[in-house]
């Protein structure tokens, strides 16, 4: 019994022996983004395949001049980072310059900082990359002079950042940043782990790094390295806000500084901040995950961060899965590699990103984001993300988007299966959280300028705008009808002009439309969905036709307090020529009500060619609220004292023709008209507003040309019709005549008649609420629901039947019942 005994121990030490043996072996350092067993896998590809060669070689031949220059003389090399040497003591390590901006005497985070500020943040984040480069090319390598320059930067940061006292406001607070630590972990908390990392193996074998205060190499001082990973972390974990992005931007310095803390069960705690343990500053990844409730939901911000935030979360849990493989976070959160792809389909035909609150036009998506899903899909078994992902990335590559770069790429890409051929963009698509709804189509022809496409949207949320129902127009390859974007954070136009009415395709009403409460004080309601054709990854009925219904209420402060629906429909009439309808209803619950319809179109000039029509200047229109108090969340709504050179016509009830002129594009001239029909209490106003940010040369540092239309009275009986169509200087506008229907003096839709290239056409455009009824004997038209259009040629012979959404529709002896998502389409023989 006792022998079986001793025996039952031995087994259960050999055991333990072996568990721990294996830890060890796991835990050998590098292990954040590589590991020590990998290496002979990153040489072969270096070896063997061109794109991972070209990028180390590239590496050490910027990295071999600098490590040159530091061996000749290592002391005035480390000098050059920026030490304040003024009331040191003697023998005594310097503290680094911090990196502030002031205004007006007032601290405030660096996102206006000058050069000069930002200066010595710009050399520390220069020899921190270098550092990072140089500990990369040693671990491929094993060549100690790598070591040795990276080691002696990393040695003398940790000497002098322990020189600075950490910032006591947790709002915002830093280290170096002392008011903008939410940054300082961004540029720079996150490196110095890494390096750590990689020169782990150096250090521990009694590499030295260079001192300038003793003039000579001396041993790397594990302890303060340690509690300067335990400083970035805790500023991540116990600094800052939630309810943002701001979390996840400071996730990578939390990861990667708990990963480079040596101590097993401290490091797993830190971790734990990300994993699990939530914070009042700090959302884990449990929490930030709940963004993505449903498969293709996406971060709810702008496209810039949601695309971003994303990205860096798909990282992480790469980096972590790396290290513990047993958590298989791609199948415990496979909803965030989902969003990943979105951005891919928010594009128009000529690339540019559909554009809403503070983000760009241009941008691509983070495709080296996809190669980490495809990585993480592989490793959980999730074959239909890896499905989704690889055609993605090889399309990319195919089409020059997307070329591999970093040594991370070295690290973790391989090839990618998946046929290039097999992505294809949804006629509709919709960004949930932004109100935002999508129509798309694209052209025979495969030409970028001869795509349509427009969105309506509208919604609250981080870095949203309080643009009520707004619209953005595409033709002749250009995003013709824009809202002005956004420049750079808390400066006056971006406070009191770019993210609120004025500057956006909407109605403003009473003068008074603003946001209120949430982020920023620029709470809106979200967009809501009426009915679409086709719905989001549908085919659609027909190949021409789409619309989408939504509806707004405008009822923050208590000046608008307004009902609105809008009907935007997009018609395709040839290979080369379509265009927009947008019916936009609008009615206040206040009396004196009155309704001011904006369209900007980036351009030279905006005509009006009415004949009968006179302007005057009227300067003062728009000015009433430009002298309100400005302070922070508080603005001059809605925004529209921004317009110059105002002019305004008398009431005019007849219809109107106006045309956008834009004739410095290098691809030429391109035009943009306007047929709208007319109504009593009607007046015209032309402006000139702020230049369009993210507009093509030269029109990104030109005034944008914008058509004012205001109301006296409701604008829902009889609302504000716009009829669109771009062409260009090759060509003429195909639309010969527009002219509204309407049923005992309310509108009820319009006739178009247009030339195409190829053939005549005359259009019935049925535009109404749901579950009305039009009617007209004359014609022969009933119709009972939300849109539908009746195509004739140009002798009147019926050549389609389209229901967008209804229950019926009748032209003559023609009826078509909608099917049961209520559309339907037919052709008829000629």
């Amino acid at each position: 019994m006792i022998f079986l005994f001793r025996k039952l121990q031995i087994v259960l030490w050999f055991l333990i022996a072996f568990q721990t043996s294996v830890v060890g072996q796991e835990l050998k350092r590098p292990f954040i983004l590589v590991k020590e067993s990998e290496k002979k896998a990153v040489l072969e590809k270096i070896k063997t395949q061109g794109w991972a060669k070209d990028i180390y070689d590239k590496l050490v031949f910027k990295v071999d001049k600098e490590v040159n220059t530091f061996i000749k003389n290592p002391d005035k090399y480390i000098k050059q980072l920026p030490f304040n040497w003024s009331g040191i003591e003697k023998n005594s390590f310097p503290p680094f310059y911090k990196t502030d901006h002031v205004e007006n005497g007032i601290h405030k985070n660096l996102d206006n900082a000058t050069e000069e500020e930002w200066k010595p943040a710009a050399i520390l984040i220069e020899y921190l990359q270098l550092a990072l480069d140089c500990s990369m090319i040693y671990y491929v390598t094993e060549d100690e002079k790598y070591a040795y320059l990276a080691s002696s930067i990393l040695y003398s940061f940790i000497n002098s950042v322990q020189k600075s006292q950490l910032s006591e406001w947790h709002g915002r607070g830093g280290w170096l940043f002392p008011y903008d630590g939410f940054r300082e972990v961004r540029v720079i908390g996150y490196k110095l782990p890494l390096v750590y990392d990689f020169l782990s193996p150096y250090l521990k074998n009694g590499g030295k790094s260079f001192d300038i205060i003793k003039n000579k190499n001396v041993d790397f001082p594990f302890n303060k390295a340690q509690e300067v990973f335990r400083t970035y972390a805790n500023i991540s974990v116990n600094y800052g806000h939630t309810g943002s992005n701001h979390p996840v931007l400071e996730s990578p310095s939390l990861v990667y500084n708990a990963l480079a803390i040596d101590d097993e069960q401290e490091r797993e705690k830190w971790l734990s901040y990300f994993l699990t343990e939530n914070t009042k500053n700090q959302d884990a990844l449990n929490t930030m995950a709940k963004n993505y409730k449903e498969k293709g939901d996406i971060w709810p911000e702008t496209s810039q961060y949601l695309n971003h935030s994303t990205a860096i979360i798909a990282k992480l849990m790469l980096v972590i899965n790396r290290y513990r493989p047993e958590l298989k976070l791609a199948k415990q959160y496979p909803n965030v590699l989902y969003a990943l792809p979105r951005l891919d389909y928010f594009v128009y035909p000529n690339n540019e990103l559909i554009r809403w609150g503070d983000g760009h036009r241009s941008g691509t998506a983070i495709y080296s984001a996809y190669e980490n899903a495809y990585i993480l899909a592989k490793m959980d078994g999730l074959i239909d993300l890896k499905e989704k992902f690889g055609p993605l990335i090889n399309r990319a590559m195919r089409d020059g988007k997307y070329k591999r770069e970093g040594m991370e790429s070295i690290f973790w890409y391989n090839n990618i299966e998946g046929d290039p051929e097999g992505v294809k963009l949804s006629r509709t698509d919709r960004v949930y959280h932004a109100g935002i709804v999508m129509q798309r189509n694209l052209s025979s022809t495969n030409r970028p300028k001869d795509g349509l496409m427009c969105f309506v949207g509208g919604a609250h949320m981080v870095h949203g705008h309080a643009e009520g129902m707004n619209i953005e127009l595409y033709g002749e390859g250009q995003v013709l009808g824009v809202d002005n974007g956004r420049g750079k954070y808390a400066k006056d136009i971006h406070e009191n002009y770019s993210r609120i009415f004025a500057a956006h395709n909407t109605v403003i009403v009473n003068g008074s439309s603003q946001g209120e409460g949430g982020w920023s004080n620029l709470g809106i309601n979200t967009v809501q969905l009426v009915s679409m054709e086709p719905k989001v990854g549908a085919e659609g009925v027909s190949p021409y036709h789409s619309f989408s219904q939504t509806s707004f209420e405008d009822d923050r402060g208590d000046k608008a307090e307004a009902t609105q629906q809008r009907t935007l429909a997009l018609i395709r009439t040839s290979p080369t020529t379509g265009y927009y309808v947008d019916v936009f209803r609008s009615k206040s619950r206040l009396s004196n009500e009155y309704h001011d319809y904006l369209y900007h179109n980036i351009g030279d000039t905006l005509s009006i060619e009415n004949t009968d029509m006179s302007f005057i200047n009227t300067p003062n229109r728009y000015m009433q609220n430009a002298n309100l108090e400005w302070n922070k969340n508080r603005y001059r709504n809605p925004g529209w004292h921004f317009f110059k050179d105002v002019k305004t016509s008398k009431s005019y009830a007849g219809d109107v023709k106006v045309t956008f002129k834009t004739e410095k594009l290098k691809a030429g001239a391109l035009f943009m008209q306007l047929y709208i029909p007319g109504f009593a209490n009607r007046s015209y106003s032309q402006v000139k507003a702020p230049q369009t940010y993210e507009a093509p040369e030269p029109y990104d540092d030109l005034t944008t040309p914008t058509l004012v239309i205001r109301n006296e009275g409701e604008a829902w009986k009889n609302p504000f019709v716009v009829v669109y169509e771009p062409y260009n200087a090759m060509e003429n506008s195909s639309i010969v005549s527009v002219n509204k229907m309407e049923q005992n003096g309310i509108y009820k839709g319009l006739k178009i008649e247009s030339k195409t290239p190829t053939r005549s056409l005359i259009q019935y455009i049925i535009t109404q609420s749901k579950e009305e009824v039009y009617k007209n004997e004359t014609l022969g038209i009933y119709f009972k629901g939300t849109f539908a259009v009746i195509t004739l040629d140009k002798k009147g012979v019926l050549q389609s039947l389209y229901i967008g959404e209804g229950e019926k529709l009748v032209f003559k002896a023609h009826e078509v019942i909608g099917n049961k998502d209520k559309a339907f389409y037919k052709v008829f023989e000629k």
